[in-house]
Order: structure tokens, then sequence, then C-alpha cells
């Protein structure tokens, strides 16, 4: 029986977010005979430790602190794979690229590197000095890796545009598991039961935590606009950042007269059903890489009113209406931006329900043709396999005792 291929997997934490669930998801797929996983967390805790866990995937944190530089962090980390001599070591986001390609260099464990991109256009002005400067350091350091991965054309794009120069780049897309996110009369009843809402009742959603690039601000302004026609809306919002007494999401609100059209709901862990109750998901971010939370709702069949961010257009296919790049993105204006999207949702909704359903049947049809959660994992397999084959180490950086 051959040996399993041995996988490090470097985060920088595992709280509820977009490449944290796809991790999650993938390691829930990658074939068992196949590959050894292991995740390393830079920071302590998340929710997702104990679910990866539950697979069988051993979790080390390293404890190291939010925005607080360590150098002591990325000793562990060299020592940990000189211990457990990956062969591969996957990162996810900027700052686990940066110290898990030096640690892997310096621990001397062979194991060959790939970097994992999982953003397209960002504000930097909106960040913090310590993003800035590891994105920077990335940009220097891009060759080092043996390979960088994107979740999305967009993020490919940019990323080369902003300097890096990998030795070779690959989009890995994430896929949607059509079984779980799909269609469900059932939730869409009691959800909006459970919200005081009849099951008539236009209800537009956008999931997202509450960042500068996910457009709260954007979706708040274009929802103020819908309703002077359409008093018959309601606006749900969930993410981290969104349930109630949240400061600044209470003061978007405030702002636009939404008191009484929101339905706010945080954090669930029930957003296959969440996306259900929906009639359309809207996407009004600044800039994306591979937005999931459109994945997920036209899996389960709901219509989507997007900006021109990220790989938005190519995912939403048949399944819905997309802004043109010139009223998108931060060459547009908030105001440009909030007119498209409200304009989008008002000609989703003078559809028919009957027409409306059938958009979102084949928005869903497209997505799970295209980004199939089997198909995508199979994509990472082949992408581990092909590096394990053609391990190299960089010389020159010295080892750690």
């Amino acid at each position: 029986m051959n040996e399993r291929l041995k996988v490090m997997h470097v985060i920088t934490g595992l709280n509820l977010g977009g490449a944290e669930t796809w991790l999650l998801r993938l390691l829930s797929r990658l074939p068992a005979e196949r590959f050894d996983s292991h995740v390393v967390s830079l920071l302590d805790g998340g929710e997702l430790s104990g679910a990866i866990r539950s697979l069988g995937v051993p979790v080390t944190s390293l404890g190291m602190g939010r925005g607080v530089p360590d150098p002591r962090g990325l000793v562990r980390l060299a020592r940990l794979m000189r211990a457990q001599r990956p062969q591969v070591v996957q990162t996810w986001l900027y700052h686990a690229d940066l110290l898990g390609l030096l640690a892997a260099r310096w621990s001397g464990c062979g194991a060959a590197v790939s970097w994992g991109l999982r953003c397209a256009y960002m504000d930097l002005a909106r960040y913090g000095l310590g993003t800035r400067m590891t994105l920077s350091a990335c940009v220097a350091l891009s060759g080092w890796p043996e390979a960088v991965t994107a979740n999305s054309q967009a993020g490919a794009d940019h990323h080369l545009a902003l300097g890096y120069r990998p030795r070779r780049l690959v989009v890995l897309e994430n896929g949607v598991d059509g079984g779980r996110f799909r269609p469900d009369v059932e939730a869409r009843a009691r959800l909006r039961r459970e919200w005081g809402l009849s099951q008539s009742t236009p209800l537009i959603g956008l999931v997202a935590r509450v960042d500068p690039m996910k457009g709260h601000a954007v979706f708040c302004r274009a929802a103020a606009e819908l309703s002077r026609t359409r008093p018959d809306a309601r606006f749900l919002f969930c993410g981290e950042g969104t349930e109630p007494g949240a400061a600044e999401l209470d003061a978007l609100i405030a702002q636009h007269g939404l008191a009484g059209s929101a339905v706010r709901l945080g954090r669930r862990e029930d957003m296959a059903q969440v996306y259900a109750a929906l009639d359309v998901l809207a996407l009004p971010s600044l800039g994306e890489g591979f937005p999931n939370a459109v994945l997920e709702a036209l899996s389960c069949a709901v219509p989507c009113a997007c900006l021109d961010a990220g790989d938005a257009r190519a995912m939403c296919g048949p399944g819905g209406l997309v802004a043109p790049p010139a009223l998108s993105g931060p060459e547009a204006t908030e105001a440009d931006r909030a007119g498209y999207l409200s304009q989008a949702l008002r000609e989703l909704l003078r559809l028919s329900p009957a027409a409306r359903a059938e958009m979102g049947r084949q928005g869903r049809e497209h997505v799970l043709a295209r980004y199939g959660l089997e198909q995508a994992v199979e994509r990472w397999a082949a992408h581990f396999e092909s590096l394990a084959g053609g391990q190299k180490t960089l010389a020159g950086i010295g080892t750690i005792d």
C-alpha cells in the first residue's frame, strides 16, 4: 500500500470565514487513504477547530496574537515542520503565506510550499500597517513557493498586477455541496414564520461579515432607494457584526431609515436554510475573490443581484444580474454602486414568482455543473500530488535546531 501524502495546512485562524470554511469542506472530502492532513493555526482557538478535529485531522494552534508580530510563532512552526516532515505545506491567507514559507525553508523539512490567495481587490487604506507590510513581503517573495494558488481568476490577475511573480500560478475555485445547499420549501416557511414574515414578503439578503470591503453601506443605501417603490421589501443581514446592537450596522440602518424593515441574524450555523428563505441575494462588495455567498445562494436556487466583484459574473451566469464594471469597484462612486444595485433588485422583484424560480433553477444548474464540490476537491487533490511529485528545497536560508 502506498504511503499517504503528508500535507500541512497553515492558516491565520479558524474563525468562521470564507477560507476557513472552504478548508473544512476540503478536508471533509479529501480521500483519507491518499492524504494525511494536519492543520496549524497561527491564532488560538476558532469556531471551526473542533469541526476539523472531528474529522480526525489534528489541529495545532501557535498562540500568536492578532496584529502582534511574534518571532516565537515562526520558531514553533519551523520546529513542528521539522518534526512532522510534511511533503506539502499549503498556506491560507497572507500572514500564513509569509510565515509558512519562511518556516518551511528554515526548518529544512523539504516540503513543497503552495500559497493560497483568497481575495482580489482590497482597499489597503482600510486595513492596518501589519497587513500592508505582510502583503509587501509576499510580493517580494512570491517567486519562492513552488506554487501560488488563487480561488478566482480575478484574484490571480489582481496579484499579478500587484507584482506577484510566481513560478507556477494555479486557479483552484471553491466548490459547493448541492445536496446541502438546495431549495428547501419547509425551511423557507419555518424561518419566515420565526422572523415574522409572510411567505409572499419580498426578502433580500446580504450574507457577509461587517467589513470595509463587503459593502454594507452600499446595500443599506440601495435598500433605502428600493423601499421608496417597494415598501413591502425586507432586508436580511447575516454574518459577524450584523446582530442587533452591533454599533457599525446600527448606525447604517438608522442613517437610512431601515429599522422597520431589517432582519438581523448575526452568525448562523444553518446557512443552507437561511439562503432558502430568501427571494434574492445581494452582493454589494467593493472587492471579492470568489464570493461564496453567491455560489451557495445559487445552489439554493436563489437569484442574485451583484456588483461586478471578483468572479461574480462567471459564477452568476443565468442566475441573476451583474453590474457593468463601470458601476462596480473603487472607480465607481458609492451612489453609482447603490443605484445599480437598487435597480437590479427592483427588476428581480418585478418578475413573477414562477419567472424568478426559473432564473434560480438555471443558476443552480449552472453552479453545480461548473463548481460542484467533488470536482473542486479532486482538483485540489491533484494539485497536492503534483507538488509532492516535484518537491524542491530552497538552499541558503539555514535550518533550525
